[in-house]
């Protein structure tokens, strides 16, 4: 279970293979896990992942009930879309999420539906469509990297037109300037980067 997670896992998580507080510590000092945050533990001889750091901010967001995924500027780098690199995570959390944010994560609140987001190893990011919403929604994402996203989307097949179109009465007319003048310049081929 682990292993899949990256080498990262809770507390919760060894529990349910009868391993407890006490014995957690015992793996801690004879160097069999590595404790990288209250309740959250690595497997010292697993093998680096590139996404720990990911699952580690999932696995501390997770203990809460409802919906966590990597979302806005984290999920369009996750999917590959602009040019962005954000220099922190962005995590949209259930509405009655009551944690502080640590190691540099925004916190969005918002409750996700299934749909809206794809299992990943160890995490959860929303799906590109939800992505593209979110980021429309948000002044932080310059007009010209929304733009470049929606081109990359559509071009790669990632999502429609006809479903960015249905999806655009739900947004703020903010936003949903935002994303239609992003489709506009798509269909005349023109991306402002």
């Amino acid at each position: 279970m682990a292993l899949a997670q990256g080498g990262v896992f809770t507390l919760d998580q060894a529990r349910r293979y009868g391993i407890d507080r006490k014995g957690a510590s015992y793996r801690v000092r004879t160097g069999l896990w590595e404790r990288l945050a209250r309740g959250i533990y690595r497997l010292s001889f697993a093998p680096l992942s590139q996404d720990e750091d990911l699952v580690r901010i999932a696995l501390w967001a997770s203990s809460y009930r409802g919906l966590v995924a990597f979302s806005h500027e984290t999920a369009l780098a996750l999917h590959g879309l602009s040019d962005l690199l954000p220099d922190r995570y962005h995590l949209t959390v259930p509405r009655g999420f009551s944690r502080k944010p640590r190691w540099q994560v925004v916190l969005h609140r918002r409750d996700l539906a299934p749909a809206d987001t794809e299992e990943r190893p160890g995490y959860r990011v929303t799906t590109p469509l939800r992505t593209l919403l979110d980021v429309a929604e948000t002044s932080r994402v310059p007009e010209e990297q929304l733009w470049l996203a929606v081109h990359q989307a559509l071009d790669r097949g990632l999502v429609s037109q006809k479903r960015l179109e249905a999806a655009l009465p739900g947004l703020s007319v903010r936003a949903r300037a935002r994303l239609l003048r992003a489709l506009r310049s798509h269909a005349l081929g023109a991306v402002s980067a």
